[in-house]
């Protein structure tokens, strides 16, 4: 498939930037750590077609996924395999089968090697488990867990029927915080079965992978979407983050939090910025998100709300924003007004004024308040050089 049509394609599922962003950063790790898909049987009985055409294009852009194959299933797994290389051989799609062995908490040193040397040649690694098929199902989501490990996965994908986990009755979660929501949704009855199997599964993966990567269940018609935008697609499943809470400038990495605020706001803050006074500064432990609180004669004013461009859809935002409201009942903050938060900015607030340079939100603000608070927030110089 020519370059052109790929890039063109591509766009049509997200902005041009976004694409541009994830092809960098796919592209600058190594091959074998790009991805790993498991895709369920169903999908490769009766669903390839969606799922060959995404295999199709990431291998145009380079990009090898490692497809493990009878992770729930593997009787027939030597069979899916050999219909996934079927249908992308058809198309000049290279690809090569590797017939994994392995014990419960690893995958044979033979499989592993045969999956870096596919990779190698530029084909995509179809790995079967069907010699694992006398393990429990708990002992091969220990070997994949091992895979993800050894290669050092920076994308784990589960793909099914379903566009993500969902309660019973209820929409699709965008975002699982295991921290958070593990024992609410493994309660029995608010997951369907499988769904509930499949998250305690990744539960235990994520807490045994020393690398940090995101972990998602997808259906194929929306991979690409998953990869390749900001916003994602189906459901992020991730550890949870650890947020630091500091009171003064003392103890941040000057450098990480410029260059999280260069990410989020695609371009550097005043030098003198980090001059004024802080009421409170909450970070995620690895840079990838910060909320700054300054004290103000109204009331305390959040100068700054910022997750890192890759990081956004994570759910870093809401653990942030989940902090800051506990710690902060009523605070005021500005947003330009074509700025793409300010949709997600008008379900957190009470109200908000609009004007043409600024749009002025407001939390817990007292009415006699308001017409202060805005005054101040219009009033104040911009913190960008």
């Amino acid at each position: 498939m020519e370059a052109e049509i790929v890039q063109r394609f591509l766009e049509s599922v997200g902005a041009k930037a976004d694409i541009d962003l994830y092809l960098r950063l796919h592209r600058a790790q190594r091959k074998e750590s790009f991805a790993m898909l498991a895709p369920n049987a169903q999908i490769v009985k009766t669903a390839l077609d969606p799922l060959h055409f995404d295999l199709r294009i990431l291998a145009g852009l380079g990009l090898l996924p490692v497809v493990v194959l009878g992770l729930l299933e593997p009787k027939d797994a030597d069979a899916q395999a050999a219909r996934v290389s079927e249908w992308l051989l058809e198309d000049d799609v290279p690809c090569e089968i590797v017939r994994a062995t392995g014990e419960a908490a690893a995958i044979g040193a033979d499989a592993v090697a045969a999956i870096r040397a596919i990779v190698a040649r530029g084909a995509i690694p179809l790995v079967s488990l069907q010699a694992a098929a006398a393990l429990t199902a708990e002992a091969r989501f220990g070997m994949l867990a091992s895979l993800v490990a050894i290669l050092e996965t920076r994308k784990l994908v589960f793909l099914s029927r379903r566009p993500g986990l969902a309660p019973n009755s209820g929409p699709i979660l965008p975002v699982v915080s295991l921290a958070v929501d593990t024992q609410r949704l493994l309660t029995p009855g608010a997951l369907p079965r499988g769904q509930a199997m499949l998250l305690k599964q990744i539960k235990l993966i994520i807490e045994s992978v020393p690398q940090r990567f995101s972990v998602t269940v997808v259906n194929p018609l929306q991979l690409l979407r998953e990869l390749f935008t900001v916003n994602g697609a189906g459901t992020l499943i991730r550890r949870g983050s650890r947020i630091d809470v500091h009171t003064t400038w003392e103890g941040i990495d000057r450098g990480r939090i410029e260059a999280l605020f260069a990410s989020a706001f695609e371009r550097p803050v005043r030098g003198d910025f980090f001059a004024q006074p802080l009421a409170r500064i909450f970070v995620e432990e690895n840079y990838s998100g910060a909320a700054v609180v300054q004290e103000t004669p109204v009331a305390p004013y959040l100068t700054k709300f910022a997750v890192e461009r890759q990081a956004q859809g994570e759910g870093i935002g809401g653990e942030l924003w989940s902090l800051l409201a506990r710690d902060f009942p009523s605070f005021f903050w500005r947003s330009r007004p074509l700025n793409p938060i300010g949709s997600w900015y008008g379900k957190q607030c009470d109200g908000l004024a609009r004007t043409p340079e600024w749009h002025v939100f407001w939390r817990g603000i007292q009415p006699e308040m308001l017409e202060p608070a805005i005054r101040y927030a219009l009033a104040l110089p911009s913190d960008f050089g």
